[in-house]
């Protein structure tokens, strides 16, 4: 049966059929052959998926993103992020790194982060002579950062799935994030500098630096807000979306930019977003109850730790199988199903959990911007009308730098570690 299902998922993935839907299928084929998976229990099951206080976190993250995009924050930061690059060669890529890392608090999607500049940032670079499968690699690269600062909602996932404080995840997350932005600046100043894209702008500013931080601080100390409430014990993962959702709303009646149009979008999309997650999220559940039901974790678990007992090794080992595994898959499914699977072995070897979760997000992320099904690699490239083949090409160096950011992160864990003790 485990053989079938694996040919099925094969063939359902390549057909195009979207993950929720397949994993879906194979629960039914799985229900229907084995007499003792009772049918009631697999609906049960679905439903209950969702079934938690801490996931309403996620549509309210995703709508204090949206909110933000309509209220004229997101532009804001834009103008800093632009300032503040104006005076370095390939100033207008590196702000494209920059705003992903101011606005990762925003939008916590490493999709909805690459739709969005492939929209706002790409034309500019492209009218400053920046070639467009560049700009579009640049886009999709940073855009990975926002699953990493506080809120992801892939950190929101996998400690709800793993039992792991959010608190400590969204705390552990902060500084892989830094480090993945200066990687993706060191390689987009090297690219720029060694081509003359878009050179360094001499002399003083246009507008100063002072008004325009003012202006980008509601998104820059949003994330603070969050993980200072939820460490210190003011609010609850939950409560911090309903929070984060106020404070926007308060910076929207002072800046009084956006319209109801606007916003009954911005629900709109919300709605959509979290229907999608959601709809994983429910058939993951059933499908990772049937996997325990035949003992299939207990089975990956006691092979991998028979390959290896050594708590590097296995970070390594697991790593490889996230970076497969994440170009075939979405994100959300791998974290809901092969989350809990591992961190059992990971708990056998006294792997931090934290660790172990931003390691997890980071590596599943990476397949992203891989084919054959990378999502942010997909977006991007049909927001920008640039050949897959052609992104591929540009992509490659920005994918050694992922690799040795992840190489960091599993061998120095304190990376991770240090500020989730706080």
């Amino acid at each position: 049966m485990l053989a079938l299902s694996g040919v099925g998922f094969a063939v359902l993935i390549a057909l195009g059929v979207p993950i929720a839907l397949v994993l879906l299928a194979l629960s039914l084929m799985w229900v229907a052959s084995d007499p003792a998976i009772m049918d009631v229990a697999f609906a049960q099951r679905i439903i209950a998926g969702t079934q938690s206080f801490p996931l309403l976190a996620v549509p309210l993250f995703i709508l204090t993103g949206e909110l933000m995009n309509v209220s004229g924050i997101t532009r804001r930061v834009m103008d800093f992020a632009m300032l503040l690059t104006r005076p370095l060669s390939g100033g207008l890529a590196k702000t494209n790194v920059l705003l992903s890392t101011l606005l990762a608090g925003m939008s916590g999607s490493a999709n909805g982060d690459a739709a969005m500049q492939s929209k706002i940032l790409v034309p500019e670079m492209t009218r400053r002579g920046y070639p467009a499968p560049f700009s579009a690699a640049v886009t999709a690269s940073s855009a990975l950062i926002a699953p990493l600062i506080p809120p992801g909602i892939s950190l929101i996932l996998f400690g709800f799935v793993t039992d792991t404080s959010i608190g400590r995840l969204f705390l552990g997350a902060v500084l892989p994030g830094f480090v993945l932005s200066v990687a993706l600046m060191v390689v987009v100043h090297i690219l720029a500098k060694r081509a003359g894209w878009d050179p360094a702008i001499k002399g003083p500013r246009e507008t100063p630096l002072g008004p325009a931080l003012l202006g980008a601080l509601p998104a820059i100390l949003m994330p603070v807000l969050i993980v200072v409430g939820i460490r210190g014990g003011v609010f609850t993962p939950s409560e911090a979306g309903g929070v984060a959702v106020a404070y926007t709303a308060l910076f929207m009646a002072i800046y009084r930019e956006a319209s109801w149009r606007a916003v009954w979008q911005a629900l709109r999309n919300t709605v959509v977003t979290t229907s999608a997650i959601l709809l994983v999220l429910a058939v993951s559940a059933a499908f990772t109850w049937i996997l325990t039901f035949e003992r299939i974790p207990q089975a990956v678990g006691e092979a991998l730790l028979a390959a290896t007992a050594d708590p590097t090794m296995m970070l390594i080992v697991i790593s490889l199988i996230l970076l497969v595994a994440g170009m075939l898959v979405e994100g959300t499914a791998l974290i809901l199903i092969l989350a809990p699977m591992f961190m059992p072995v990971a708990r056998e070897l006294g792997i931090d959990p934290v660790h172990f979760g931003v390691v997890f997000v980071f590596m599943i992320h990476l397949g992203g911007i891989t084919p054959p099904v990378g999502t942010v690699m997909f977006t991007t490239c049909a927001a920008t009308g640039v050949p897959l083949t052609r992104f591929m090409r540009a992509i490659v160096p920005f994918l050694f730098a992922f690799l040795a950011v992840a190489a960091l992160l599993i061998v120095v864990p304190a990376i991770s570690t240090v500020l989730g003790t706080l």
